[in-house]
């Protein structure tokens, strides 16, 4: 665990900076007897995903629960894969980053490290061949919200996004998996893995199933492929 009151030298030179200025100009910095000062503050979790594109507000979480002064200061070490708009990050390309956030209030920092994806959308008419899997879909024994996103990957190359469809009075997920191969051999030694992607939490989680590309409908409707994660 890492600590939450650690100075590195890019730490200390973030906290002398607040200070006395940011771009925006001068803090007032006056210390307030009435005011309740935090004593703790991190990230949790410390580890986020994003898709190239999107945008989301970064907010530690503080103790106490009542903090008058919430304030920070920013600072992204690779601003050319996210940049910060006051407390808004926008996911610039592919790629890690990690963020420092240092409390104006006291001597509190912080780091979030963020990997932006490339979007889980599937590019038009590059695979000539395809696969067709039924699946129900589930997240910790519920369905998924409206963030989440499914699809199946072959390596780190998305191959299918599963859609929704109603099947009777049960909803399923149906995925369209492509593929370059047209040799049965070949398709045999594909293997695809399913991951589920969830913007609400800005986390990504992977299911403990796989299959093998055959080229024809697998797990009907009838039989779907089961996709849980507890």
């Amino acid at each position: 665990m890492r600590s939450r009151l650690y100075f590195s030298h890019v730490a200390c030179c973030m906290l002398t900076t607040i200070l006395l200025l940011t771009g925006c100009g001068l803090i007032d910095v006056t210390p307030d007897s009435e005011a309740q000062l935090p004593t703790q503050m991190q990230f949790e979790p410390d580890t986020v995903y994003v898709m190239e594109g999107d945008t989301f507000v970064v907010q530690p979480s503080f103790a106490p629960d009542v903090v008058n002064n919430k304030a920070l200061y920013w600072t992204a070490l690779n601003p050319d894969i996210v940049s910060l708009h006051n407390d808004t990050l926008v996911a610039v390309q592919g790629g890690g980053a990690r963020l420092y956030a240092a409390s104006v209030a006291v001597a509190l920092v912080d780091t979030l490290d963020v990997y932006v994806m490339e979007p889980w959308v599937m590019p038009n008419n590059i695979y000539p061949h395809e696969m067709v899997v039924y699946a129900d879909v589930s997240f910790r024994g519920q369905p998924l919200t409206p963030e989440m996103t499914v699809a199946a990957f072959a390596g780190n190359v998305i191959r299918g996004v599963g859609v929704p469809i109603k099947v009777g009075s049960k909803q399923l997920y149906r995925f369209r998996i492509y593929n370059d191969y047209a040799d049965t051999q070949d398709y045999a030694d594909v293997q695809f893995t399913f991951w589920l992607y969830d913007r609400k939490t800005l986390q990504r989680h992977q299911f403990p199933v796989f299959i093998s590309y055959d080229g024809e409908t697998s797990a009907p409707p009838s039989k779907p492929l089961i996709l849980n994660i507890e």
